[in-house]
């Protein structure tokens, strides 16, 4: 068979739902519009925003605590865009926005690319910005870095903002945190800001708060703390 860069063939990807009114319900709260459902013989349903379409099929006996594994990524002109908007959305029919349980949107710092929305079935969709910026993120874990403080940060961020695992972001940090003597200030105090996040993310107040005493023990101005803080939202 010949091959050919002809666009003659076009895949649709299909994520799977429990109950699709409630899937379609939960996207067009986030502004996008349904364009194709039916609930017989099988479940199905379509919704689309900004050209891209999401393709749902119910699929019997699934959870949401068992959907682990599916998704998809839409590329954005400007994924920071769309996450304020989702995140207002979130806000005015939840009265907060939602980063555990479901549905949940990951947070997302500023400069950052990507973020990722796992909706009522159990999708993590991931939005991230087209463009050469969001790999040159990613890759800075590969780096070679001055320390392994310096190294244990940029893993940390990759767990958190790429691949939404927080729990393996503060094991690494915990570990890095256990070893800084001789380690420069500014960074002692980065690492102890992104973990105090983390711990806000479990809820964990106590944590969070000794955190942050950490993080002010550093020698740092305020101004100095300030752009941390707002570096890692």
């Amino acid at each position: 068979m010949q091959n050919t860069t002809t666009e003659t063939w076009t895949t649709v990807p299909i994520l799977p739902c429990i109950n699709i009114e409630e899937t379609l319900v939960f996207w067009m709260s986030l502004g996008f519009v349904t364009t194709y459902k039916q609930t017989r013989p099988y479940q199905y349903g379509v919704v689309q925003r900004g050209g891209a379409a999401l393709h749902f099929g119910g699929v019997k006996g699934m959870t949401p605590e068992t959907n682990y594994y599916t998704g998809c990524l839409v590329a954005v002109q400007d994924a920071a865009a769309v996450y304020r908007n989702f995140t207002l959305c979130l806000k005015e029919q939840r009265g907060r926005v939602p980063h555990v349980g479901l549905p949940r949107i990951s947070r997302m710092k500023p400069g950052a690319t990507r973020f990722t929305l796992t909706d009522v079935a159990g999708n993590a969709v991931i939005f991230v910005s087209r463009g050469e910026k969001d790999q040159e993120e990613w890759e800075k874990a590969e780096h070679a870095y001055p320390s392994r403080l310096a190294k244990a940060i940029a893993l940390a961020v990759r767990f958190r903002d790429y691949k939404n695992d927080d729990a393996m972001a503060a094991r690494v940090l915990d570990n890095a945190l256990r070893h800084v003597d001789g380690e420069p200030a500014e960074q002692v105090a980065e690492a102890w800001i992104i973990r105090a996040k983390l711990a806000d993310a479990e809820k964990d107040t106590l944590l969070a708060a000794n955190c942050r005493e950490q993080a002010k023990r550093q020698s740092l101005t305020e101004e100095q703390l300030r752009a941390l803080q707002e570096k890692h939202g």
